[in-house]
Order: structure tokens, then sequence, then C-alpha cells
């Protein structure tokens, strides 16, 4: 597995045992199974951002924590250079750039993200609202058991609770995406 998902894997690990949660209590309180949450913890699965706010949650602490292991710096503005976000690439053909993690205690989750043509969806559910905003490419917006198919310049804004995934139907596609979480 990829050494950023070990490294991930090892502060979530150690912060668990800091907060004294044993791996059952907490894998109860980030509803997952003991044993998913036993492969997350060991880095042997991906850890999914719907899950990784789950477990910022449960921790009270800040996303950014889990992913660089450095608490936000800034309460007042945050500002990102083009090509300066926190990039994860979550797996091969997939990856996003946080492009607000140094802001402090932030309700939304602004990241661009690139997916290659081919990759395989993986459904994922999470809280709050999220906007999807096309800027090159042709994507497949799979929500529930509907899809809806977008080019550049196009946006949807969608319940986040339902599964969703989305799906480069053209080379290379690249979107924004702002995460509420509530």
């Amino acid at each position: 597995m990829d050494k950023k998902i070990k490294d991930i894997a090892g502060r979530i690990k150690d912060l668990r045992e800091f907060s004294d949660y044993s791996i059952a209590d907490f894998a109860n309180k980030v509803n997952m199974t003991i044993e998913d949450y036993t492969k997350l913890e060991q880095g042997e699965m991906d850890i999914p951002i719907g899950i990784m706010y789950n477990i910022a949650a449960a921790l009270e602490i800040d996303p950014t924590v889990l992913l660089t292991g450095q608490n936000s710096d800034s309460k007042e503005v945050a500002l990102c250079y083009a090509g300066q976000g926190l990039v994860i690439e979550r797996y091969d053909g997939y990856s996003f750039s946080s492009l607000a993690h140094k802001f402090f205690n932030r309700e939304m989750e602004p990241m661009l993200v690139t997916i290659s043509e081919g990759v395989a969806p993986e459904l994922v559910q999470h809280t709050g609202q999220e906007f999807n905003y096309v800027l090159s490419g042709k994507l497949r917006v799979l929500i529930g058991n509907k899809e809806y198919y977008l080019r550049a310049g196009d946006s949807i804004y969608f319940d986040p609770n339902i599964p969703h995934a989305q799906v480069s139907m053209q080379g290379e596609s690249t979107f924004l995406t702002v995460i509420l979480e509530k």
C-alpha cells in the first residue's frame, strides 16, 4: 500500500491509542466493522474521504492532522497558490489536492480532483452537502441509481449521504469539489 496511506494509518492508530479507545470501541464510533477498521489502521486498505472525516470528528481534530501530521495554522486566511495544495493520491488514477488544508476549523473542504479515464468508480458516502464543478474533460457522476453527464463548465450539487462516485469519460478529467461537512 502507498506510503502516504501507511503514514495516515499510523497517525490514526497513534491518536486512537492516545485517546484511550480500544479498536472495537473506535471502529464502532466511526461506523466500521472491527475487521475493516483494523485493516485501515494497519495501512492495508485505502481510506475514503468520508471515513477520514468520521475519524477526525471522533478524535475531535482537523482532518489535516491525519493527512499531514500537522495542525492547520490559520484562523483568518488560508492562501493556496496554483499547484500548492496538499496532494493525496487515493489510488492509481485518482488524486485530489486539498485547497484549504491550512485553514483551522474549516467547515468546507474545497478540493481539486483529477481522475483518469478507465478508473473504476468507488461509491462513497459522507455527511453534509457536496458541490462539483467540472474544469476539464467529461465526467459521469453516479448518485444512487441515477447518472449525470457533465462537461467543462457544468456543475452538480447533491446530498452525499447517497452513495456516489465520479468517473472520467474522456482522458483525464479535473473538477473542483466543495464538501460541506455537517
